[in-house]
C-alpha cells in the first residue's frame, strides 16, 4: 500500500514538473515573438518612407512606393497588433493548462511573426532600391551632361578631322541631345522605372559616339592624306616598271584598281559613320598597299641581283661545261683500258645533261630579257637554284675525276707486285731445291701450285686490253696472303728437315743402349725418307731423345737458329 502511495506521489510530482517546464517554455516563446514585433514597430522604416516620399516620384516608381507604404502601414497598424493581441490571449490561457491546444496556436503565431519579419525586410529593400535608383539617375544626368559637352566641344574644335563623317556625327549629337532632354525630364518627374530603359539606350548611344570620335580621325587621315598619295606613287611606279619590261607574279593592275575602289568605299563608310567597317577597310587598304610596295620592290631588287649575277653565272656555267668536257674525254679514254665499276661514265653523262638544261634556261633568259616582261623574282630563284646545282655538279665532277685518276698508277703498282710475287715463289722453290730432300708433302706441293696459278692469273689479267683494277686489287690481296702462308710452310719444311737430320745424327750415340731410341730413329727415318713428313719425323725423334737426355732438343735447336742467323748475315 505504501509503495502504491509513493508511486502516485512520484507521478504527480513528475506531471507537475512537466507542466511547469511547458509553461515556462511557452512563456519564453511568447516573449521572443513579442520582442520581434516590437523591433519591427520601433524600426526606422517610417523615417525612410518620409525621406522617399519627398522624392519627385511618378509613374511606375510612384506606384511602387505607394504599394510599399500601404503594405508597411498594413503590417504595423493591423497585422502585427492582431498577432500581439493573440499572443496575450495565449499567455492568459496558459494558466488554464490547455497545453495541447495552445501549442499548435503558438506555433502558428510564431510562423506569422517570421513572415512579418520577412515582409518587413522586403519592404526595406524596395525602399533602399528606390533611393539608390534616384541617386544613380541623378549622378547619370550629371555625367551624361559632361560627356555631351565634351563631345560637342570636340566636334566644334576638330570638325576638320572627321571629313565626310561630320554631318552624320552632328546629326547623332543632336539626336543625343534630344534623348538626353527626354531622359532628364522623365528623371526629374521621378519615373525611375521608365528612365532606366532610357538611360541604357542613352549610354549606349553616347559610347558609340565617343568611339566614333576617337577612331574615325586616323581612318580619315589615311583616306585623305596617305592612301591617295601611295596609290598615285604605286600607279606611277607600276607604269614605269612595266615600260622597263618588269613582270609581276600577280595582276598588279587589278590590285591597284581594288585599292582605288576601297578608297571610295571607305569614304562612304565614313559618311555613314560605319566605324567597324571603316576600320576593317582601312586595315585592308594598308595591307594591300604594303603588299603592292613589297611586290614592286622585290621585283626591282631581284632584277638588280639577276643582272649582277649574269657574268658570274655565265663564267661558272662555261667553266663547269669545260670541266665536264674534259671529264667525259678522260673517262672515255680510261674506259678503253680499264673497267669503270661505279657507273662513272653514266654519272658524268647525267651531269652533262643537267648542265645542258641549265644552259638552255640561261640562253632563253638572255634571249627574252630585253624583249618581254619577266618576273625577276622567279628568275632569281631559278638562278640561285642553278648556281647551287652547278656547285654540286663541280663537286661531283671532282669526285668522279679523283676516283679514276690513280688507275694508271694502280696498274703499275699491281704489275710490280706481281713481279715481286713471281720472284718470291721462285726464291722459295730454289730454297727447297737446295735442300736435296727425298720429296715434298703432297699438301705443300698442291698449295705451291695453287699460289703459282694465282700469280699467273694476275699476270694474265694485267695483260688484258681492258683492266678491272678493283678485281685485280682483290686478287693482289688474296695472292699476297696465300704467298705469306706458302713462305711459312716452306720455312717450316726447311727448319724441320734440317733439325730432323741433326737429331738423327745425334741419336746414333743412344741407339745401341736404348731400344726406344732405336725404334724412334727407324720410325723418324721412314717418315723422313718415305712419307716426307719432316715435322712428324722431328716430333718422333725429339721426344725419344728428350726421354734419355732432357734439354738436348732445345740445345740443338738453338745452335741451328744461331747458325741460320750467321748464314743470313753473311
Amino acid at each position: 500500500m505504501v509503495v502504491v502511495l509513493v508511486a502516485i506521489v512520484l507521478i504527480a510530482v513528475a506531471i507537475y514538473a512537466a507542466v511547469l517546464f511547458f509553461q515556462r517554455s511557452c512563456e519564453e516563446r511568447i516573449a521572443n515573438a513579442k520582442n520581434s514585433i516590437e523591433e519591427i514597430i520601433d524600426s526606422p522604416l517610417e523615417e525612410e518612407l518620409r525621406a522617399v516620399r519627398e522624392l519627385p516620384l511618378s509613374g511606375d516608381s510612384l506606384a511602387e512606393f505607394e504599394q510599399v507604404e500601404h503594405d508597411y502601414h498594413a503590417l504595423i497598424n493591423q497585422q502585427l497588433p492582431e498577432i500581439s493581441e493573440y499572443l496575450n490571449q495565449i499567455h492568459e490561457q496558459l494558466q488554464q493548462y490547455k497545453f495541447f491546444k495552445l501549442s499548435g496556436e503558438l506555433k502558428q503565431k510564431e510562423l506569422q511573426v517570421e513572415n512579418a519579419k520577412e515582409r518587413y525586410a522586403q519592404l526595406n529593400r524596395k525602399l533602399v532600391e528606390l533611393k539608390k535608383t534616384a541617386e544613380v539617375h541623378k549622378k547619370a544626368i550629371n555625367e551624361l551632361k559632361e560627356e555631351y559637352q565634351t563631345i560637342r566641344k570636340t566636334l566644334l574644335a576638330k570638325n576638320f578631322s572627321y571629313g565626310p563623317s561630320i554631318d552624320k556625327l552632328e546629326a547623332d549629337l543632336a539626336g543625343l541631345e534630344k534623348d538626353f532632354d527626354d531622359y532628364a525630364k522623365v528623371t526629374e518627374e521621378g519615373d525611375y522605372a521608365k528612365s532606366s530603359s532610357l538611360l541604357e539606350k542613352l549610354q549606349a548611344k553616347t559610347r558609340s559616339l565617343k568611339i566614333a570620335l576617337k577612331k574615325l580621325p586616323p581612318v580619315y587621315r589615311n583616306l585623305k592624306n596617305v592612301f591617295p598619295e601611295q596609290l598615285e606613287e604605286l600607279q606611277s611606279g607600276f607604269k614605269q616598271l612595266s615600260s622597263e619590261k618588269y613582270g609581276f607574279p600577280k595582276d598588279m593592275e587589278k590590285q591597284l584598281k581594288t585599292i582605288a575602289d576601297l578608297i571610295k568605299e571607305n569614304e562612304e563608310n565614313l559618311k555613314q559613320v560605319e566605324v567597324s567597317r571603316a576600320e576593317a577597310t582601312d586595315k585592308e587598304l594598308a595591307d594591300l598597299i604594303d603588299e603592292a610596295y613589297d611586290v614592286m620592290e622585290r621585283e626591282y631588287n631581284a632584277r638588280l641581283k639577276v643582272k649582277r649575277q649574269e657574268k658570274h653565272f655565265a663564267d661558272f656555267l662555261e667553266h663547269a661545261q669545260a670541266q665536264e668536257k674534259e671529264l667525259l674525254i678522260e673517262l672515255d679514254r680510261l674506259s678503253q683500258n680499264y673497267t669503270l665499276n661505279h657507273n662513272e661514265l653514266e654519272e658524268a653523262h647525267t651531269l652533262n645533261e643537267q648542265l645542258k638544261k641549265i644552259k638552255k634556261e640561261f640562253d632563253a633568259y638572255l634571249e627574252t630579257k630585253d624583249k618581254e616582261a619577266l618576273v625577276y623574282s622567279e628568275i632569281q630563284k631559278r638562278q640561285v637554284a642553278a648556281l647551287e646545282s652547278m656547285e654540286k655538279i663541280e663537286e661531283k665532277q671532282k669526285e668522279i675525276g679523283d676516283s679514276v685518276a690513280d688507275l694508271f698508277e694502280e696498274e703499275k703498282e699491281a704489275q710490280a707486285a706481281v713481279q715481286g710475287f713471281d720472284n718470291d715463289i721462285h726464291r722459295l722453290k730454289r730454297e727447297i731445291e737446295l735442300l736435296n730432300l727425298p720429296g715434298l708433302p703432297s699438301e705443300y706441293v698442291e698449295y705451291f701450285f695453287k699460289v703459282g696459278r694465282e700469280i699467273e692469273n694476275l699476270d694474265r689479267d694485267l695483260n688484258k686490253i681492258q683492266l678491272n683494277m678493283e678485281q685485280i686489287a682483290r686478287e693482289l690481296i688474296n695472292t699476297q696472303s696465300d704467298l705469306d702462308v706458302l713462305a711459312q710452310k716452306t720455312q717450316e719444311i726447311i727448319d724441320s728437315s734440317a733439325l730432323t737430320e741433326e737429331m738423327l745424327q745425334y741419336a746414333n750415340r743412344y741407339r745401341s743402349r736404348y731400344p726406344e731410341v732405336a725404334s724412334a730413329y727407324q720410325h723418324a727415318y721412314d717418315l723422313f725418307n718415305r712419307d716426307y713428313d719432316y715435322v712428324g719425323a722431328l716430333d718422333i725423334i725429339s721426344q725419344a731423345l728428350e726421354s734419355v737426355e732432357p734439354g738436348c732438343y732445345k740445345r740443338i735447336e738453338n745452335d741451328y737458329k744461331e747458325g741460320s742467323k750467321r748464314r743470313v748475315v753473311s
